[in-house]
């Protein structure tokens, strides 16, 4: 934990002592912040304090929160009061602007919002999650509303060869959720081991488990596990149970093309990199996406079809050094991130000579890529796209800088 945060903590647990609050309530406030730094802040944003955001808090209190964690409502608004409190103290004391300030309590305003969705949604509502299903019914625009990327539609639907089984796979992984209850993990969440063994071999190319392996060790479940969440495609019910919503029906119903966008452009953009970090990693899967742009950039410019080495000696071209630097810094990026483009008939690649097995079966130590034609048009185009939502010249300058500043 980072001394800054660790002394604004306890300064801020002294400021509540000195105010007469019972010892009782000022060490759960205490708690609650080192949770949040520890569990969230530092395990999945590689983010400290200093740096939250209302985007981050609205995340973690509507989303992370109540799929992560075998909690209660009440232990739900206990963090929302410690928040409030805390950002309030960092205020006064100068440490967070205004404007940041006014945002943080406009999201933390929003109580009866969180506690509600908590309650309904969440994995903690002993059912209610079931319900909130059920009461859907066959609300059409509940399932209605995926976002279709066209200009990435037109590259996905004149894709001559499509040798992606990421599709099937991904139908499967759902199809398997309908039919079958599924129930995570406690503490550690994830799925059990009983169901990613069946379902891995339910998979085009099952991949290999050692008798210790969870839901971490499985690049492919792990993808799928986080794209369905973020495409709302199922909810973490009472006792941790995966509910599939309507959502997941038109998902199956859309053509290929549909499908392959939706699950792209929800793996890119809309699914959170850090969420796909093991416990205790580098906690910089943020940082990462936000510089996803340079890294498309860099592989746009591999030549197709030809497998490139990138672990080269030095003096070699600065694009293949920036892009080796890039996946030895981010480790989501070689463990997870290179597999979901693989899985997408984007890319592939190959690792170092002498390799043990444990940093293969982690994707640990790529040495080569080679990117297909379609998966050049694909960068090319996440590319163009990062240049003009970012308004930056150079991707690859905003890259470099953030790599120098880690």
């Amino acid at each position: 934990m980072d001394d800054r945060d660790r002394f604004l903590v306890e300064l801020f647990y002294q400021s509540l002592v000195r105010q007469g609050i019972s010892l009782r309530t000022c060490r759960r406030h205490r708690d609650n912040l080192y949770f949040f730094l520890e569990s969230y802040l530092e395990a999945s944003e590689g983010m400290r304090l200093g740096e939250v955001d209302a985007e981050t808090l609205d995340y973690f209190l509507g989303r992370w929160y109540p799929n992560k964690i075998i909690g209660s409502r009440s232990e739900l608004n206990s963090f929302i009061t410690s928040f409030r409190r805390f950002f309030r103290f960092l205020y006064l004391m100068g440490e967070v602007p205004v404007k940041c300030y006014e945002e943080v309590f406009e999201v933390l305003s929003c109580r009866d919002s969180f506690l509600l969705n908590f309650s309904k949604g969440g994995g903690n509502g002993l059912g209610g999650a079931k319900n909130l299903i059920e009461g859907l019914g066959s609300n059409m625009e509940y399932g209605a509303d995926f976002f279709i990327d066209w200009g990435l539609y037109l590259l996905v639907r004149n894709l001559e060869n499509r040798d992606s089984n990421l599709v099937s796979d991904f139908e499967l992984f759902i199809d398997y959720l309908s039919h079958h209850p599924v129930r995570l993990r406690l503490g550690s969440g994830g799925l059990r081991r009983r169901e990613l063994d069946k379902l891995n071999q339910m998979f085009s190319s099952p991949e290999r488990f050692n008798r210790s392996s969870g839901q971490a060790q499985s690049q492919r479940v792990s993808i799928f596990y986080q794209l369905g969440r973020s495409l709302d495609l199922f909810v973490v019910g009472g006792y941790s149970e995966l509910l599939v919503t309507p959502r997941s029906e038109f998902f199956l119903e859309l053509e290929f093309a549909q499908k392959m966008v939706v699950l792209l452009d929800g793996f890119w953009n809309r699914m959170r990199w850090s969420e796909l970090e093991r416990f205790g990693g580098n906690g910089f899967g943020g940082w990462a996406q936000e510089q996803r742009g340079g890294f498309a950039e860099l592989l746009s410019r591999l030549p197709s079809e030809e497998l490139v080495e990138i672990r080269v000696k030095s003096g070699s071209e600065q694009n293949l050094r920036m892009l080796l630097n890039y996946l030895k810094v981010y480790e989501v990026v070689e463990s997870k991130i290179m597999f979901g483009l693989k899985e997408f008939g984007i890319l592939d690649y190959g690792f170092e000579s002498g390799r043990d097995s444990y940093s293969k079966r982690n994707h640990r130590g790529i040495e080569s890529i080679s990117i297909s034609r379609f998966g050049k048009k694909i960068m090319k185009y996440f590319a163009r796209r990062a240049r003009e939502e970012m308004g930056l010249e150079s991707l690859i300058e905003f890259m470099d800088e953030a790599l120098h500043f880690i």
